[in-house]
């Protein structure tokens, strides 16, 4: 059960890691070649999704997805830490937009915060990666239990065989 629920857990660090890469250079890409590098100042509340902040971003977001998948691979929890980061960036650029928007009065279908099927959503990804990141980071901060089987070997440390030492004992005890 445990090797299960151990290889269940890594194959979900897995896709959140190759979505991120995947997704990463689409969104980039798309975002970058349908707007202008400079936009109008009358557009600066929506600065993530335009020019070259877009660039900027969707660079860091394959290096947090490369770190990731390394992390993932190697069991290594500091490597989590970039993606985790970057999200919660991300969502901080998200609603700074909203605050942004609202105080300009546009429309309100467009914002993530306001529009409550949305919000629903970010809330609903945003639990699934953290509590993802966390069991992948208590999953790498512990080693698996040995598994008994027929591949089974003894290494020797210096300590001698109890039962063998009791079974000595006895036949001295026995021989006086």
């Amino acid at each position: 059960m445990e090797r299960y629920l151990r290889f269940y857990i890594k194959f979900q660090g897995y896709m959140i890691g190759g979505f991120t890469l995947l997704l990463s250079i689409l969104m980039t890409l798309v975002i970058f070649e349908s707007n202008d590098p400079y936009y109008p100042m009358e557009f600066y509340y929506n600065y993530r999704f335009m020019g070259t902040t877009a660039l900027v971003l969707g660079i860091f977001w394959f290096i947090a997805g490369v770190t990731f998948m390394y992390g993932v691979h190697y069991e290594i929890k500091q490597c989590l830490l970039p993606f985790a980061l970057l999200y919660l960036v991300d969502l901080a650029l998200l609603a700074i937009r909203d605050i942004v928007m609202i105080w300009h009065d546009r429309r309100w279908y467009t914002m993530v915060f306001v529009n409550i099927p949305t919000l629903l959503a970010v809330l609903y990804i945003t639990c699934y990666l953290f509590m993802t990141l966390v069991a992948l980071g208590r999953l790498f901060s512990t080693d698996p239990k040995p598994q008994t089987g027929d591949n089974f070997v003894r290494f020797s440390n210096g300590i001698a065989n109890p039962v063998a030492l009791a079974e000595e004992e006895e036949a001295a005890l026995v021989a006086e």
